[in-house]
């Protein structure tokens, strides 16, 4: 049984019981993929953050056969709050909390079309401002924020959702963070790539996360490909 699986309450290991991931092909839609493979993480980051993140990677390749980027999930996500629910969602995180690591093999763009060029970038939680600058530019309002893994070396969440903000916008080289749409996501048994509509290519993963000495599966839909109709 996959790690992923581990620790958690009898009957959804059940309900998981096929996640023992393999280098196969997983789950694919609009041309792209995602397979699992052991991989450790990148040698760019720092060993704090290396030692926290799973030695299994989450591979993403393009329409054409083309590695696009490449995921390490943590390997238990620290919530702030017991789920209500059997399953963990975003908010029962902190914002700023470290959830992975992407590793950009080709130049990526965020949700604001914001170039994201080639490189290791941590990945961490962080909710849409309530404000008249934002309405009506996403559906949902959980996103997770790159920053470059130079700038960001410890685990730890960050003390203001503000530091994170400006930290990552040094991922886009703008005044803006870097930002990547989550969608509403349910427990997956494997890794897969669905297409949401309106051009939204979603990564669909499930990872372990732990309150309090328990353990909870985390489901976390993750946009690779796909822009605010605002932009």
């Amino acid at each position: 049984m996959n790690r992923y699986c581990r620790k958690t309450p009898a009957l959804l290991c059940c309900m998981l019981a096929c996640c023992g991931i393999s280098a196969t092909l997983l789950g694919q839609a609009g041309g792209y993929a995602a397979k699992v493979e052991k991989v450790d993480p990148p040698k760019e980051l720092s060993q704090a953050i290396a030692s926290i993140l799973s030695n299994e990677v989450v591979r993403v390749t393009d329409s054409k056969g083309q590695v696009f980027c490449e995921i390490w999930w943590r390997k238990s996500v620290p919530l702030a709050k017991a789920p209500t629910n059997p399953t963990a969602s975003y908010r029962d995180m902190a914002e700023t909390t470290l959830v992975g690591v992407i590793r950009w093999v080709q130049p990526g763009s965020d949700y604001r079309k914001q170039k994201i060029k080639s490189g290791v970038y941590t990945m961490r939680l962080a909710y849409q401002p309530e404000d008249g600058d934002h309405m009506g530019t996403a559906p949902h309002s959980e996103f997770l924020l790159l920053t470059p893994s130079t700038l960001d070396q410890r685990p730890a969440g960050l003390e203001n959702p503000k530091d994170l903000h400006e930290l990552s916008a040094k991922a886009a080289g703008s005044n803006h963070p870097a930002v990547f749409l989550l969608f509403p996501a349910k427990p997956v048994t494997q890794a897969e790539i669905r297409d949401q509509g309106n051009g939204h290519l979603v990564l669909h993963v499930t990872i372990q996360a732990e309150h309090n000495g328990k353990s909870f599966l985390l489901p976390i839909a993750l946009t690779l490909v796909g822009h605010s109709s605002a932009n």
